[in-house]
């Protein structure tokens, strides 16, 4: 007699891959549910893209318009009004649907809140009511965990969720890690007034990315926004000081301290794996829940996407993996992960993106890779612009193919669309290099790095 079920699919986790996952589910008719600890819509909606590509869009108009005087354009008496800043976070976050249950309940999804624990393979616990399904998605994302910093429990640490939705602006703040959430606040922070200082561990800012960007945002950070860098600094210790903050580091050796009035803990976090996994047979490490190439876990009838797996942390790519999962989990169609074209961002200005491989990349693959670097000084738009800090650099195989890019530049979110595209479908840098480029636009410097690898 086959076991009956309450659902056909439960998806833990609203964020960018439980949504995309619960959706799809119910729109291929299996019955659904979702399961929520927080707000509804998840971090990517409510504490991390939309807040931060609206705190970031305030703040780098407000820094271009204190500049705007080389334009002609008189700032003198600009100013900015904090409160209504908060309140364009949140509207913005509003209008995208964070905190919304109605959005699920709308579609037909049953929706819980709570903390999901799996009691066995096909059941899970929210608030002391059992629930049973016969596939589950775990996307439960990630956490921000401290390790090796001493006395932070003591002290009031902001994460990268709470920072910009302080009610008041701190006159210091020391940033914990200068990969790209680190970038960000600070640049928010700074260009809003605040003395910052940003402290990472390795020897140069976005240690993931190539050697020049991160040197380029240092430098901008450093000569818009008086920001105070501190890499190859390694923070040791914090602790409450009256009113302020002591912030403990390790620079060449030696330890120094500085007191600020707020900290920002912007270090990797790791993937939320506390729901009772060894009840339902899922393997796990710190790094992440395992799955294969269709997403599926080590339980036959359970899969995971998102941030919960580890890797890559994205929208687009959370979004991605939720969708090919649930359709393999319902249809049995959606084929194996393809990563290809998936870009990075820091939405810093200017903005750093990059898409497939970079030296060092092709390093660790043993790939033979030639590069074309081109500075953005060197095209039209960086003078009618008045912004020459950046490049575009381009890495091609032996055959031509075109195997990644890194943009710097104001717009490259947008730049690096076409190489996302040569590297997902595999183009030949040629193709690019005859592809008519707008010649005032940024992307004009992909086209000419492309003419150097032909």
């Amino acid at each position: 007699m086959a076991r009956k079920f309450d659902y056909q699919y439960v998806v833990l986790g609203s964020g960018a891959a439980g949504s995309a996952a619960a959706l799809l589910a119910k729109s291929l008719g299996a019955k659904t549910a979702i399961v929520e600890a927080d707000r509804w819509g998840g971090t990517t909606l409510n504490y991390r893209d939309v807040p931060y590509g609206a705190a970031l869009k305030l703040s780098q108009c407000y820094a271009e318009a204190l500049e705007a005087g080389k334009f002609g354009i008189s700032s003198a008496t600009l100013r900015y009004n904090y409160p209504t800043v908060l309140n364009w976070q949140a509207t913005a976050v509003r209008r995208a649907g964070g905190g919304k249950r109605k959005i699920f309940e709308e579609a037909g999804i049953d929706c819980y809140k709570g903390f999901a624990q799996f009691v066995s393979p096909y059941e899970v616990t929210v608030n002391g009511q059992q629930i049973s399904s016969e596939k589950f998605l775990i996307a439960t994302g990630s956490n921000l965990v401290i390790s090796g910093i001493a006395g932070v429990e003591a002290v009031n640490c902001w994460s990268p969720d709470t920072a910009l939705r302080m009610s008041k602006l701190p006159k210091a703040v020391m940033v914990v890690g200068g990969g790209s959430t680190g970038c960000e606040i600070a640049e928010y922070f700074a260009a809003l007034g605040v003395k910052v200082l940003i402290a990472e561990a390795a020897d140069r800012l976005l240690p993931k990315e190539d050697l020049e960007a991160g040197e380029i945002i240092a430098y901008n950070l450093h000569k818009r926004f008086q920001v105070t860098v501190l890499t190859s600094s390694r923070v040791v210790a914090v602790a409450q000081d009256g009113k302020n903050k002591q912030v403990v580091f390790v620079r060449d050796g030696q330890e120094k301290s500085v007191r600020v009035e707020a900290i920002v803990l912007a270090t990797t976090p790791e993937p939320s794996t506390d729901c009772g996994l060894e009840n339902a047979g899922v393997k796990y490490t710190s790094k992440g829940i395992a799955v294969n190439e269709t997403l599926r876990t080590t339980c036959p009838h359970i899969w995971a996407a998102g941030d919960v797996i580890g890797g890559e942390s994205s929208t687009e790519r959370a979004t991605y993996e939720a969708k090919l999962a649930t359709t393999n989990a319902l249809k049995k169609s959606g084929g194996s992960i393809n990563y290809a074209g998936f870009a990075r961002m820091t939405d810093t200005l200017p903005k750093v993106a990059k898409v497939g491989l970079n030296d060092s990349d092709c390093k660790k693959l043993n790939i033979k890779c030639r590069s074309a670097l081109v500075p953005i000084d060197t095209i039209s738009a960086a003078n009618t612009n008045d912004f020459r800090d950046g490049f575009v650099k381009l890495l091609v195989d032996a055959r031509g193919q075109v195997m990644g890019g890194t943009v710097v530049c104001p717009e490259a979110d947008l730049v690096v669309q076409e190489i996302a595209l040569a590297v997902r479908n595999c183009l030949k840098i040629d193709e690019i290099a005859s592809t008519p480029h707008v010649a005032t636009s940024w992307s004009e410097a992909v086209r000419l790095a492309a003419r150097q690898l032909v």
